[in-house]
């Protein structure tokens, strides 16, 4: 696969966010970074699963987090790396992601290269009010941003991913989401029934939008024939788990970047709101 593709569709993935792709586990690999100057940083990166990790967050409701994903190894071992930054010791100031120069990073870790998500000058936010992540890695800091690792996919399994906005897609995640009782949740009503409950909302598109503005979004979008947009006050706890469902987790994106998940196909939701 070309480089420039590797980036478009990574650039897809990271809109996925966090989808937290659990495609494929690639331990052991030490990569050491270190900066030049007085700002000299050494990185130490083992990508992989830490058996019996759980990551467990509450209060995620409109918590800001970022992802950098540098994408490592050579021929078919090349990996793409994502580390998140919703553990419980991570952080993302704004100051320091917009700071971090991917091809720099890149150069450093000895990195095809590496995405960085939210883009400068803009956020991403989960939507749900807590989050388990059945398969962590160590925490990094990435210069002023922590974050753990939380996916290893191959770049097969990325080309395959690559949807249009509306579109689709499915992906393997060891992941579960809480949407709680008498909380807002945003929805698409696809036209084949389907229904799609917002994960994360960014503000790539709209630099202006906020959780509180998210229920005005579907006079924002450009949506195809058959779908609508929702906002549904819930009666009861919403859980979104694709281990329910051998682990398979249905997306889509809207034109402004904000992701969803799909209910109604299988086990994975609880119920559809």
């Amino acid at each position: 696969m070309k480089m420039q593709t590797i980036a478009a569709v990574i650039v897809l993935l990271g809109v996925c966010a966090v989808c937290w792709l659990m495609l494929r586990v690639h331990g052991g690999q030490n990569v050491d970074a270190i900066g030049d100057g007085d700002s000299a940083q050494q990185i130490k990166l083992y990508p992989g699963a830490t058996p019996g990790k759980v990551i467990h967050k509450i209060d995620t409701r409109d918590y800001a987090f970022c992802e950098i994903a540098p994408v490592l190894g050579n021929g078919p071992d090349t990996m793409a790396q994502f580390y998140n930054s919703s553990g419980p010791d991570d952080h993302c100031p704004v100051e320091k992601m917009e700071a971090i120069d991917a091809k720099s990073l890149a150069a450093k870790l000895g990195a095809t290269l590496v995405y960085l998500n939210p883009t400068p000058g803009s956020a991403r936010h989960w939507v749900m009010d807590q989050l388990w992540i059945y398969k962590a890695g160590d925490s990094v800091d990435f210069l002023g941003v922590q974050a753990t690792w939380v996916a290893s996919v191959s770049l097969e399994s990325l080309q395959g991913l690559a949807k249009p906005d509306y579109q689709p897609g499915q992906v393997h995640r060891e992941a579960k989401y809480l949407y709680s009782k008498g909380t807002k949740v945003f929805l698409l009503r696809s036209a084949d029934a389907k229904t799609w409950v917002m994960q994360s909302y960014a503000t790539e598109v709209d630099k202006n939008l906020t959780l509180e503005k998210l229920p005005e979004l579907g006079s924002k979008l450009m949506l195809p024939q058959g779908f609508k947009f929702e906002t549904v006050t819930l009666t009861k706890d919403l859980i979104i788990d694709p281990r329910n469902a051998a682990g398979v987790a249905h997306i889509l994106r809207d034109d402004h970047h904000d992701l969803y998940e799909g209910c109604g196909f299988d086990a994975a939701c609880n119920y559809t709101p």
